[in-house]
């Protein structure tokens, strides 16, 4: 998980949490495999023409909408506010609107989640913000 900060004014990001470079790469290597496995077994399969070509097509989406969200997905924060990061749009909250952040811990499998508590009651995952990032996230907060 990278991390990049910078001190700014306001709209400059403060910080950025997103997978860091060899990560995103590795993802990236076993998403092409999967495609070259996948069109490997349309191929083997003497399929016709139609049937591979719907199939083929298929796998291209899927693993480039895969690649998309691991390459794209962060969380950035900024004087003005926090923005999530996703495959097709970026969400935006200013700090006012922001009622708190918090971990929360889901039981199957144990694992920790780091969430913003929006105004209306609405909660969002931050992707890449872990627990240790909390004093960070609340520090950068104005008051």
């Amino acid at each position: 998980m990278g991390v990049t900060g910078v001190t700014g004014v306001t709209g400059v990001i403060l910080r950025e949490y997103c997978a860091d470079r060899r990560a995103r790469l590795k993802g990236l290597a076993l998403i092409a495999l999967t495609l070259a496995c996948g069109v490997l077994e349309v191929v083997i399969n003497d399929l016709p023409g139609w049937v591979a070509a719907i199939l083929i097509g298929v796998l291209t989406v899927v693993d480039g909408v895969w690649a998309m969200s691991l390459w794209r997905a962060r969380t950035v924060v900024r004087a003005s506010g926090i923005a999530v990061v996703g495959v097709v749009r970026v969400r935006k909250w200013a700090w006012p609107d922001i009622r708190d952040i918090v971990v929360e811990t889901d039981s199957s499998p144990p694992r920790q989640r780091v969430r913003l508590c929006d105004s209306q009651g609405r909660k969002t995952t931050l992707p890449y913000v872990g627990e240790r990032h909390l004093p960070d996230l609340h520090a950068l907060r104005p008051r």
